[in-house]
């Protein structure tokens, strides 16, 4: 297989995936949102907001790569401030390592600044993967997580880990009598 044909794979399954993670922050209410499955575990919001973040650190990086470099939505929009975060969001302010004590208690804004958010730093990654040539996505660069591997690897790891969290978010949803992207 080509390498052009993996970035068009990638590219797609990666947009279909953010969609669907779009979808669930406009189907839930505010109430969803923010409601905890239990005193200490992680809202729904909080798997959105967390598959956004590393959506924009990669939308970043891949930038800075190829030469372009402008800051993740995240910083450039004061969003932190905005929302009213705390200084310590976890490894690459992604909640990443946050304890669930500390995600559960993170004050998420309602469904409709989230899923701009959601829609910004989405759309920023899919632009910068739709940007890789050949020669590129299958060079070696940081990870994002301190370690060296090929960027296709890397790319497919990150796709994988937001379609854990948007397998989260469907499970919390039915919760609540919603339906996700998949059926029995």
């Amino acid at each position: 297989m080509a390498a052009s044909d993996h970035v068009s794979i990638l590219a797609a399954r990666m947009a279909i995936t953010h969609r669907q993670l779009v979808e669930a922050s406009d189907r839930a209410t505010d109430a969803e949102l923010l409601e905890l499955p239990k005193p200490g575990l992680a809202p729904i919001a909080f798997h959105l907001w967390h598959a956004g973040r590393w959506a924009d650190r990669w939308a970043e990086a891949l930038r800075s790569a190829a030469g372009s470099p402008a800051p993740q939505r995240w910083e450039r929009e004061d969003m932190a401030a905005r929302w009213g975060f705390p200084a310590e969001l976890g490894k690459g302010d992604t909640g990443m390592e946050l304890p669930e004590e500390q995600a559960a208690l993170l004050p998420f804004p309602g469904h409709g600044a989230l899923t701009t958010y959601l829609r910004g730093s989405f759309n920023d990654l899919e632009q910068a993967v739709g940007a890789l040539d050949d020669e590129s996505i299958l060079r070696s660069a940081d990870n994002l997580l301190g370690e060296t591997a090929p960027l296709l690897d890397s790319l497919i790891r990150h796709l994988s880990h937001v379609s854990r969290h948007l397998g989260m978010v469907e499970a919390l949803r039915g919760l609540h009598g919603g339906h996700g992207t998949a059926t029995t």
